[in-house]
């Protein structure tokens, strides 16, 4: 029984010489961290990472299966595999796209050559997705979103720090360029790279920044076509759409679902009005010429990953290198798995989870959320910051949530999907965009599907969807060190428990707050009570801008002044997630051991009763195991990258950050004033 009862953290990882006062996620991982080699073709490794490397092996087992009933994904694991086919064809694949955006005589075909090999998987300057209208969210609409760049983010084309990525990519620009016929000597390909990265950053001008796009109000701006049309001014979005309707039903796959662009673009969400009027602005201006080079590179940099070896090297130097800092490419068959998770996940999910996820963990999962949303009713109607009024409207919010645990009941219909072993992979990957850009597009203006999921049963992850207040936890991350069905409580609620108050918490973080239980973004909020909430969270932006990576002060050490720091206002929203599932976890916990109710008295007499077990109280047992889960290394690249594009904060601020602003923690290790891991009281945050 003892072994159950420690399951879910090793205390023989921890370190020796820290204390966890001091610095708490370096005493659980400290260790760890220090003696971990990554791999030379990981840019990261961790719990999160581990557990995904454990589901790859198992979709490759599924995938090479010949009684497998997951018939089209074998079938583009092959495709993929297949280099001797990849190789001999070289740039043929793409080489008649290619010629298209040659051939284009003025700015007028080019739109419509856009669009042409939009469904096929071709260049983007705008992006279109289809999900539920956050004012009408039991039906889907068309959101419209910024494109056109091949960085990360528009910072990247504007600040100094990013000079040397800059310049990696317009290498990477030339060498594209010059294997695929453009230009004759270096020089020659230099310079068309070099204006390719002008065109780009006159691009990047009009994006929006990465704290602005996640700002629901400011991004929900309902349009009509004709509105469309004017936003994007000589941006001949009608051509487009024809363009795009034609290429589309001329496809020979008959079982392609219909749609009908008028119908997809009639009622958009446009998400950022001053890029698509910076877009119109942009296509006045600009050259035909250097319009055609920003098609051209993009459909090479879109299609090098599945191309001969020269092209796809080209890309990965770059991208996997330069940006986050690998030296070696995974093996063929990892990114293989990859392609089909991300093409036809559930085909070969409905099988993973016949073979991996039993149904008592699903039952297990259940209490545990069960529970965690006992802790959030305890904790609403305890708040003393919250008025009465919205009290209630966070309670009714919180009693529609709805969880959905392991995997779909409503499995997707792959039969449209056209690939076969005598295809080439372009093909083949070609049919594929085709078909989930028309499965995706037609449901533009259609009923919300609240069965479907926007995760496979086989990736390590879970998430809220506001405008369905929904809860998600796939399959995959329910292991160990997350969830352990044999597991004591202390090691469950600390980790997968703390996930589940995570995905809780967003719908009352900064921007989930914003959706009613229904799913339907309006202001249910006092004014009152949006401003004590404002001034909680804005607290913890604060803490958070004066966090730096360690491995990036180490870095910078030299130049302090230069080192990146997190984003507190882009982190927001899963800094709040990630303390209140903390706190709600470890009431959630208490429940679990018999707590009457979720009050500090009645929570922290559970948490004394619980067993001391290896020199650890369960109060203990519950941070060590949340702090594991964080256990994880990056590669300096990418850790900088994350900084400037990632809404998670790094995994030693998702720790020491969160668990220094719970009192419990304080008394739990014994953390006073002369302690690394202080925080004066007044100065903690509390908000669920």
């Amino acid at each position: 029984m003892t072994d159950k009862l420690i399951s879910g953290i090793d205390p023989a990882s921890f370190s020796s010489v820290i204390k966890p006062s001091d610095d708490f996620f370096r005493y659980v991982n400290g260790p760890w961290i220090d003696t971990y080699i990554l791999p030379a073709d990981r840019a990261r490794f961790g719990a999160f990472d581990k557990l995904a490397e454990n589901a790859e092996k198992d979709v490759r087992d599924i995938l090479e299966d010949e009684y497998s009933p997951a018939i089209k994904s074998a079938v583009l694991y092959r495709s993929f595999l297949n280099e001797d086919a990849i190789e001999s064809a070289g740039l043929d694949p793409i080489r008649t796209d290619l010629e298209t955006i040659d051939q284009s005589a003025d700015k007028a075909a080019l739109v419509r050559t856009l669009g042409s090999l939009n469904p096929d998987g071709g260049p983007d300057l705008i992006g279109f997705m289809v999900y539920p209208d956050p004012g009408a969210p039991q039906t889907n609409v068309t959101h419209v979103e910024q494109a056109g760049l091949g960085l990360p983010d528009e910072a990247y084309y504007r600040e100094d720090r990013y000079e040397p990525v800059r310049e990696a990519y317009v290498d990477m620009a030339a060498n594209l360029l010059k294997l695929a016929g453009y230009a004759k000597t270096g020089a020659e390909a230099d310079e068309q790279a070099a204006r390719f990265l002008d065109v780009e950053t006159r691009i990047a001008k009009y994006h929006w920044d990465v704290v602005a796009t996640r700002d629901e109000e400011k991004t929900y701006n309902p349009t009509d076509f004709t509105e469309l049309q004017s936003l994007l001014g000589d941006f001949d979005i009608a051509s487009w759409a024809q363009a795009w309707q034609q290429a589309y039903d001329s496809s020979s796959t008959s079982a392609l679902q219909p749609v009908d662009m008028n119908a997809v673009l009639r009622h958009t969400i446009v998400h950022e009005p001053s890029f698509l009027t910076g877009i119109g602005r942009f296509w006045s201006e600009a050259e035909l010429d250097d319009l055609k080079l920003w098609a051209r590179v993009h459909e090479l940099i879109g299609w090098a990953g599945y191309l001969s070896h020269d092209f796809d090297k080209a890309r990965f130097d770059f991208y996997g290198k330069v940006l986050s800092g690998t030296t070696q490419q995974r093996d063929r068959w990892k990114r293989a798995v990859s392609l089909v998770n991300g093409i036809c996940g559930e085909d070969v999910g409905r099988e993973y989870v016949r073979r991996h996820f039993p149904e008592s963990s699903k039952r297990r999962m259940e209490a545990l959320v069960n529970n965690l949303i006992r802790a959030y009713h305890a904790s609403i109607t305890a708040s003393d910051w919250l008025g009465e009024e919205t009290k209630g409207r966070a309670l009714e919010k919180l009693s529609k949530f709805t969880p959905k645990i392991g995997y779909t009941n409503h499995w997707r219909d792959y039969g449209a999907l056209n690939v076969s072993d005598d295809y080439s992979l372009v093909e083949n990957l070609r049919n594929a965009f085709r078909y989930e850009g028309g499965y995706q597009l037609a449901k533009a203006g259609q009923p919300v599907d609240k069965d479907e999921w926007l995760m496979n049963p086989q990736t390590v992850n879970a998430y809220y969807e506001p405008t369905m207040n929904v809860i998600v936890f796939p399959a995959a991350i329910l292991q160990p060190p997350f969830f352990n069905p044999e597991a004591e409580d202390a090691a469950n609620y600390g980790g997968i428990g703390a996930v589940i108050g995570h995905e809780i918490g967003h719908g009352f973080d900064d921007q989930g707050s914003k959706y009613d239980g229904d799913g339907r973004l309006h202001d249910w909020w006092t004014a009152q009570d949006r401003e004590n909430f404002e001034n909680r969270t804005k607290a913890l932006i604060e803490q958070y801008n004066g966090f730096v990576p360690k491995q990036l002060a180490e870095r910078y050490a030299d130049h302090p002044e230069q080192a990146p720091h997190v984003n507190g206002a882009l982190t927001i929203g899963e800094n709040i997630g990630d303390l209140g599932g903390v706190n709600i976890a470890i009431k959630a916990y208490a429940l679990a051991l018999g707590a009457e109710n979720g009050t500090p008295e009645a929570v922290a007499e559970a948490l004394d009763k619980a067993p001391t077990i290896d020199g650890f109280t369960g109060t203990q047992r519950f941070f060590l195991a949340y702090a594991s889960v964080w256990r994880g290394k990056n590669r300096d690249e990418l850790a900088e990258q994350y900084l400037q594009i990632d809404p998670h904060s790094p995994a030693e601020f998702r720790t020491n950050g969160i668990v220094r602003n719970v009192d419990l923690f304080y008394t739990a290790f014994g953390v006073t004033k002369d302690s690394g891991m202080w925080l004066d009281p007044e100065s903690r945050v509390r908000i669920w």
